[in-house]
C-alpha cells in the first residue's frame, strides 16, 4: 500500500488503501489494507495476500469467490510450467462449488461457490489460502451433515487423493 511518485520512487510515510489504490474495490479489502498499513507503520512486517480476500455477489443464486479465476489459474500454469487441477461438486442439491489447485503440492489457487449462503461459506477457503493450507491438510476437516458447508468438504476431499 506504499505510494510511489511519478519517478517510481517510494514516498516516505505515505500509504494508500481502498478504492484509491485500485487493488480491490471492496470495503472489507480496504479494511484489511488499513490493518496491514497499521502493522507496517508499527514496524510489524505484514504483507496482505490479496488473493485470500473473498468477494461475493448477492444475487440469486448467490456467488462467492476467492483466489484466482479458472482463466487466471490456467495462465499462471502456462507461464510457470505448472499443472492445475479443477474439481467441481454439488452439495444438498442446492450449492455448487469449484476449486482450482496445484496437484504437485496441493496449493489452493481459487474457490468459487454458487448457491445459498455462498458468501458465508467462502471464508473457509479464504482462510485456507491466507494460511497456505494445502488440500492434503484440509481434507481432514470435518463438516456437519447435512449442511451447506459440505460443498467445501466435497471439494477438498475429492482432490485429496490425486
Amino acid at each position: 500500500m506504499r505510494v510511489v511518485d511519478a519517478n517510481g520512487k517510494l514516498v516516505p510515510h505515505l500509504y494508500c488503501i481502498g478504492d484509491a489504490n485500485g487493488k480491490m474495490i471492496l470495503a472489507h479489502a480496504a479494511s484489511a489494507q488499513g490493518i496491514s498499513v497499521v502493522e507496517q507503520v508499527s514496524e510489524r512486517d505484514h504483507v496482505l495476500n490479496h488473493l485470500s480476500i473473498p468477494a461475493a455477489c448477492f444475487t440469486h443464486p448467490e456467488i462467492s469467490m476467492v483466489g484466482l479465476t479458472e482463466p487466471q489459474a490456467r495462465e499462471k500454469a502456462e507461464k510457470e510450467g505448472l499443472e492445475i487441477s479443477i474439481a467441481k461438486t454439488k452439495a444438498l442439491a442446492e450449492n455448487k462449488g469449484k476449486d482450482l489447485q496445484r496437484p504437485d503440492n496441493g496449493e489452493i489457487l481459487g474457490v468459487h461457490i454458487f448457491g445459498m449462503h455462498a458468501a458465508d461459506l467462502i471464508h473457509e477457503a479464504s482462510n485456507a489460502i491466507a494460511l497456505g493450507t494445502s488440500i492434503q491438510d484440509i481434507k481432514f476437516a470435518v463438516h456437519a451433515h447435512p449442511t451447506l458447508s459440505e460443498v467445501l468438504d466435497e471439494l477438498f476431499k475429492s482432490r485429496a487423493y490425486l
